[in-house]
């Protein structure tokens, strides 16, 4: 009996076909197996009854890291398939460039390093003991390195090492059998260590000879001596380089903070186990989990006992904590304990991968750098993960940043997307990623960064273009293409999707805007396979369809469009940039909009007789209805941050506040203070005078605590009171909450228990990040609704 097996998902760069074979193995089969673009191809020999129980276990088991989504069987007839002719056993065969052009392939993320490879890079009788680029079949680098599919050892940037006999030996069985980056002391990249003085100049005395069994002993051990001394070294990670100091010396923090332009903004820690983590921070049994998987991402913890340098988190009360991803990590944390790891950048520009860049960057401004000679293909920074308990008490991750570990695995759709149409959306211009979809799934990039640094534009422009050779859109049957970008005129992302448009040429091309808050609902809406809800979307500043500011909008989403049910009453903001950073300006122009009193020592006279004459002759004072800039303001005015030093600051800092109060009630109502917001019963706009007055007349009698707590609470209450009013308009009870602000996890928990206590159905992101790193994927959804319905 002849048979032929096809899988789908991400099965390539995981071990798929050693496994498959072992398995054949197992059951008597003869035949191959291959990758075959973006699938894996089997083709069986045996007794039915072996076939059966061969396609049986495929459809229940694989190896770990992979993700199957179909495994279908086809009986063939019976005269033999002319390869097999002759051969008796069970083979893999070379891959195939055919590609299946009714989909997207599924392509693995790079994988953190296995338990495998940890106990044989500690094991001193293991010929690969200490070499920290150890990797297998089931681990090591994959998209970072990856040139284009199908995934084999001559399509990534380790086609430059040739294997030595004995890892060619075990290249053709065992747990590396077909591992594309194998290699070993002898073969495979090796660490090299460069010391510099302050004006860069390299230091090393000779280059450590390449391949000698003590040279990463001795590099380890340098590095390390260097970050106990209170020095900086530079690592070239996985996905990018990276800065490392030690988070208990305060000036070598301080000198980091100083390289790096990063003056407040908290530092993850990379501890060496779960146990040390578990010395300074609370962690749950989800939150462990994630620790220890295999995208080894940073999961913000709750501190307890932090005895780090207070200028590592700040006021922040968590900490940002993840576990190695590769041997390099884990040697030297063993060596030297936590260790701050951060991105090799400039704040605000990306992540550096190429060597000579590195260099030419920092080697006059730290101590050292571990580095070695594999290229980095594109830029992968750690994911970033917090867990939020729900109102019924389940965990629940939410994505900060989502790159390296979990890109570019796709989000498969419940409804496929327009048949034969190719979407590409660009996002937003603040924490940047753009998506591609096609038939049942959606794959976003990683984080980007911010699009006002021209690199990160640069960057964008090429990553897309990469995306799509690797992910062959050439190939697919796509008629025409949709192009999606914010309704911003002024944002780069919309620049460079017009460009896109007016120099298509191959197929059929549209160009379609949608507005950034709708966006947002859509990211959820696309999690959750959702057409028609009430969406609330909070956050900082957006482009509105009236060319205002908006920020604070409650949407009713349909399969064609959405309308504006509500929304904060809009008040006159001076200056843009600064006016997002300086709380204070926010809070001064709150307080005279409301006709209040300015407490003194909220801002200077001078100043203040500036923005009282700027809002008087309406010089650069724009209408602002964003969320993001009350919780600034209440957050000045409590006195608890009055500048953003990075984003988010004093939203975050009145969080922490509100959370001390919380913790200590348990999330009590009977304590709050009710503080009023007039909603009107005609528009819901949200008018916050009265609760500012009434902060102001408190806020030297009641604790910071309560009172930030407090204001969490009335702004749950009036999302409820809103969300009921437009249900009783369009009888929609399902409700998708987005945007940067629901990243507060004690708002999204009120906002969440009010909802479902008056019979909401209650939305969130769970695979895309809340803030504008989901607004890509939104666009492509919200376009194909539109597509569909029009």
């Amino acid at each position: 009996m002849n048979a032929l097996i096809r899988v789908t998902g991400a099965v390539q760069g995981i071990g798929y076909r050693p496994f498959v074979a072992e398995l054949a193995t197992k059951y008597e089969l003869k035949g191959e197996v291959k990758n075959l673009g973006g699938i894996v191809e089997i083709i069986v020999l045996g007794d039915e009854e072996n076939i059966s129980s061969f396609y049986g276990e495929l459809k229940k088991s694989s190896p770990s890291g992979s993700i199957v989504i179909n495994v279908s069987l086809e009986y063939l007839k019976e005269n033999e398939p002319e390869g097999l002719i002759g051969y008796s056993g069970f083979r893999i065969v070379e891959s195939s460039d055919n590609f299946e052009k009714s989909y997207l392939p599924v392509f693995p993320p790079d994988i953190a390093i296995c338990d495998k490879c940890l106990e044989e890079m500690h094991d001193e009788q293991n010929r690969r003991f200490g070499y920290p680029l150890i990797s297998c079949a089931s681990c090591g680098p994959r998209f970072s390195i990856l040139r284009k599919l199908p995934y084999d050892r001559k399509t990534t940037t380790m086609d430059v090492y040739c294997l030595c006999p004995e890892c060619n030996n075990e290249y053709q069985k065992g747990r590396r059998r077909h591992a594309q980056t194998i290699s070993c002391h002898s073969c495979g990249p090796q660490l090299i260590f460069d010391a510099f003085d302050s004006e860069g100049k390299d230091l090393s005395d000779t280059a450590i000879s390449e391949g000698h069994d003590l040279s990463d002993t001795v590099i380890i051990d340098k590095a390390a001596r260097i970050i106990q001394n209170g020095g900086i070294i530079g690592i070239k990670g996985i996905g990018g380089y990276q800065l490392a100091a030690d988070p208990y010396n305060y000036e070598a923090v301080k000198k980091l903070r100083e390289i790096k332009g990063r003056e407040q903004k908290p530092f993850a820690v990379m501890f060496s186990s779960v146990s040390e983590i578990k010395r300074l921070c609370k962690v749950s049994e989800k939150e462990e989990e994630f620790l220890l998987s295999s995208a080894k991402p940073i999961v913000l913890l709750d501190k307890k006992n932090c005895d780090f340098s207070e200028n590592v988190c700040g006021n922040s009360g968590q900490i940002g904590a993840f576990l190695p991803s590769s041997g390099l990590h884990v040697l030297l944390t063993e060596k030297t304990g936590p260790l701050i790891v951060t991105s090799g950048n400039i704040s605000g520009e990306p992540m550096i991968i190429a060597d000579d860049i590195f260099r030419d960057r920092f080697s006059d401004k730290i101590d050292g750098v571990i580095w070695y000679k594999r290229d980095i293909l594109r830029p992968l920074d750690d994911s970033v993960i917090q867990m939020y308990k729900d109102s019924e008490g389940n965990d629940e991750p939410r994505f900060i940043r989502r790159a390296r570990g979990y890109v570019p695995l796709p989000l498969f759709l419940n409804n496929t997307l327009y048949d034969g149409i190719l979407f590409e959306a660009y996002g937003a211009d603040l924490k940047n990623t753009f998506s591609i979809g096609y038939g049942d799934r959606i794959i976003t990039s990683q984080f980007l960064g911010d699009m006002e640094d021209y690199k990160t534009v640069k960057l964008q422009k090429n990553e897309l273009k990469e995306f799509c050779e690797i992910f062959r859109v050439d190939n697919l049957e796509a008629k025409s293409k949709l192009i999606i970008c914010d309704k911003h005129p002024g944002y780069h992302t919309t620049e460079l999707a017009d460009s896109a448009y007016k120099a298509a040429e191959t197929v059929k091309t549209r160009l379609i805007t949608i507005q950034h808050h709708h966006a947002h609902i859509g990211s959820v809406m696309a999690e959750h396979g959702l057409k028609n809800c009430i969406g609330v979307a909070f956050d900082g500043t957006g482009y509105g369809t009236d060319k205002t500011i908006w920020g604070s909008e409650f949407l009713v989403c349909n399969e064609v469009n959405f309308l504006r049910e509500g929304h904060l009453k809009p008040i006159r903001i001076v200056g843009q940039d600064e006016g997002m950073k300086n709380a204070a300006i926010s809070a001064v122009c709150y307080l005279l909009d409301s006709g209040l009193e300015i407490p003194r020592g909220i801002m200077d006279d001078s100043e203040l007789t500036l923005i009282r004459a700027a809002l008087a002759n309406n010089i650069n004072a724009y209408p602002n209805s964003g969320m993001g800039r009350l919780f600034d303001a209440v957050s000045c005015i409590l006195g608890i941050c009055s500048y953003n030093s990075y984003e988010g600051e004093c939203a975050v800092r009145l969080q922490n506040a509100a959370e001390k109060y919380s913790d200590m009630n348990v999330f009590s109502d009977n304590d709050a203070i009710i503080l009023p917001i007039k909603i009107s019963d005609e528009d819901n706009v949200m008018d916050v005078t009265d609760m500012l007055k009434e902060l102001l007349s408190l806020r030297d009698e009641e604790s910071r605590e309560l009172l930030a707590y407090s204001f969490h609470k009335a702004i749950a209450e009036a999302v409820k009171r809103i969300a009921i009013n437009i249900r009783s308009r369009h009888k929609i009870s399902d409700i998708c909450l987005s945007g940067g602000v629901f990243a507060n996890r004690l708002l999204l928990y009120l906002c969440d228990k009010m909802l479902k206590e008056e019979g909401f159905v209650v939305y969130y992101n769970r695979i895309l990040p809340t803030n504008d790193g989901g607004i890509s994927a939104g666009q492509v959804y919200l376009a194909n609704l539109m597509i569909e319905n029009s």
